[in-house]
């Protein structure tokens, strides 16, 4: 039985991913292509990563903390002048998951303040039990350790942890926590991951199956 949902952030609880996909385009050169790659390869891992990986990937001299903080920058200046959506279905699930006593966790690579102002922004800022971000873990997706500690500090097993997630780093670190997995597919082109539910959002009443 599940005893605690365990979210991941831009992709599951909001819809972002477009938004920070841009953003790092217009900040690299014309040559770095990572349209393709985005899903595979870098969503969930963290802007400074990324911005590491792609700077030695193309040699590129540029200073990494500084693209990291234009970059935030841009983003939220992108998430202001568009409207911001949680993914459909979210608020029902919720209220479901609160009918039945099951504990709530975002676990995201975001910092808590990037993570607290756009659920303020959505109205969901009392939605969550726990919020684990950078700033709680060292640790990047997809090393398991932010889903163990978020599972600690619900006081759950990780056996008892549902997981939802739309990155392939995301999905490779609940696989290896040991808890069950729901993978929201961004886009139709990417192969499904090892997972034991497909999902677009939560209007798929097929995630109710995890809670008898």
């Amino acid at each position: 039985m599940v005893q605690a949902v365990l979210f991941d952030f831009d992709g599951v609880v909001v819809q972002t991913e477009e938004l920070h996909k841009e953003s790092f385009l217009e900040l690299l050169p014309q040559q770095v292509e990572i349209r393709d790659r985005w899903y595979y390869e870098f969503a969930g891992t963290g802007s400074g990563r990324i911005f590491r990986a792609l700077l030695e990937e193309y040699d590129i001299d540029a200073d990494v903390n500084e693209l990291v903080e234009k970059r935030r920058k841009l983003f939220m200046e992108k998430v202001k002048s568009n409207k911001l959506k949680e993914t459909p279905g979210l608020k029902d699930f919720l209220s479901f998951l609160e009918s039945r006593g099951v504990k709530t966790a975002v676990v995201s690579g975001g910092h808590r303040s990037y993570i607290t102002e756009l659920l303020d922004m959505l109205g969901l800022e009392e939605s969550f039990d726990f919020i684990i971000s950078a700033d709680d873990s060292s640790a990047r997706k997809p090393d398991p350790g932010p889903f163990l500690i978020a599972a600690e500090s619900l006081g759950v097993k990780p056996g008892g942890c549902l997981v939802i997630e739309d990155s392939y780093a995301g999905c490779e670190a609940a696989r290896k926590a040991g808890m069950k997995l729901v993978w929201v597919r961004p886009h139709e082109s990417l192969e499904r991951p090892e997972c034991d539910l497909e999902i677009r959002d939560f209007r798929d009443s097929r995630i109710l199956r995890f809670f008898g």
